[in-house]
């Protein structure tokens, strides 16, 4: 049986013709990536008998609804598709690998193997140690193509070094301008899905307005002055965890630690935040407090010698109240007059 390729939009077309060792192409929901990495995968697969290929998403399940199931389609009749070992192969020896990389485990997968081309789909969902580590296993000592293909969006967790890179255009030490290219594609290049779907363009136009704009017009600058520009709240995700710092309430158990830390808030409102930590080191924020009207400045000498005895110790028990001799020492204080009930409320609603 034939491969079958349908004709690529004008932007899908500079991607498969692109050549240079590390080409991005998207920047704007809908704009026809998937199809464009399987089908560049297909084409090098045939062209070259015996290359090695690999598609790689963030998640197994993302792998398998936007590449995998499709493929077995696509590919029925001109390669098998071995199921454990979730790859491709080609009458000619070619093969697709089929990978995923959510965590630090799935990472070290990919130390020793080698590939002729790697597909990152969704690239901003990785860090860049992740994109690092994938990128070296593109070697050889064959004739085939050595490239690195991304698809991305704005946003993720991996915004800041696709926007460097591709965007902006910024390199470091060892990286080169002229290895790197970027095809920016928009929903409005592809036809194909505005033929299918009309509706699509009108979903993406009454989102909030930085979405909007990051996924409509792929614009790269809308997390500029953000602080945290990797933080996301993505409630798609409460669930799974995935993607997101914000998730659903559980129950933490028992024996994790937990922490607790202050901000003084000086000449702001203070803060006091309480986090669980798991058996990995991810920290979970479980609790927090803050005071608007009261800060540290406003409190008198005594006081602060109090909240300094405080910040210095181990001041709750086991049930993780405060201990009953840091509870008298500010009781003694205040029923003495040493502090003011501001003072007195101030430090307790701190430490509780």
């Amino acid at each position: 049986m034939q491969l079958i390729i349908q004709k690529p939009n004008e932007k899908q077309e500079l991607f498969l013709r692109d050549k240079h060792k590390y080409v991005a192409f998207g920047g704007a929901r809908g704009g026809g990536k998937s199809w464009a990495v399987r089908t560049k995968a297909r084409l090098l697969a045939v062209r070259h008998a015996g290359i090695r290929l690999c598609i790689v998403r963030r998640t197994y399940p993302e792998l398998r609804a936007n590449h995998i199931d499709t493929l077995r389609l696509e590919l029925n009749g001109v390669a098998r598709y071995i199921e454990g070992k979730k790859e491709f192969v080609f009458k000619n020896g070619s093969r697709i690998f089929c990978r995923y990389c959510q965590n630090e485990a799935d990472m070290r997968k990919f130390q020793g193997t080698e590939y002729d081309v790697i597909f990152i789909d969704e690239a901003t969902q990785f860090s860049e140690s992740m994109f690092h580590m994938i990128s070296a296993c593109v070697r050889g000592v064959n004739a085939f193509p050595k490239r690195v293909y991304l698809t991305c969006n704005p946003g993720g967790e991996g915004h800041g070094w696709v926007k460097r890179l591709f965007v902006d255009r910024r390199y470091n030490t060892g990286e080169r301008g002229e290895d790197y290219s970027f095809i920016k594609s928009l929903v409005t290049d592809n036809k194909a899905l505005l033929a299918a779907d009309p509706d699509y363009v009108r979903q993406l136009e009454v989102l909030p307005p930085k979405l909007k704009k990051a996924w409509l017009d792929g614009d790269w600058n809308i997390f500029e002055g953000q602080f945290f520009e990797e933080f996301r709240d993505d409630p798609s995700h409460y669930k799974d965890r995935l993607f997101t710092h914000v998730i659903e309430p559980f129950e933490v158990p028992s024996h994790w630690p937990v922490y607790r830390s202050y901000d003084f808030g000086y000449g702001k409102p203070f803060d006091v935040s309480w986090w669980a930590v798991d058996g990995e080191g991810r920290a979970y924020l479980t609790k927090k407090k803050e005071e608007k009207d009261f800060n540290y400045y406003d409190c008198g000498a005594e006081a602060r010698r109090i909240i300094k005895i405080l910040s210095n110790n181990d001041i709750f028990d086991a049930g993780g109240h405060l201990k009953l001799k840091y509870i008298e020492l500010l009781r003694e204080a205040k029923t003495s007059k040493k502090i003011t009930s501001e003072e007195y409320n101030y430090i307790y609603n701190m430490a509780r």
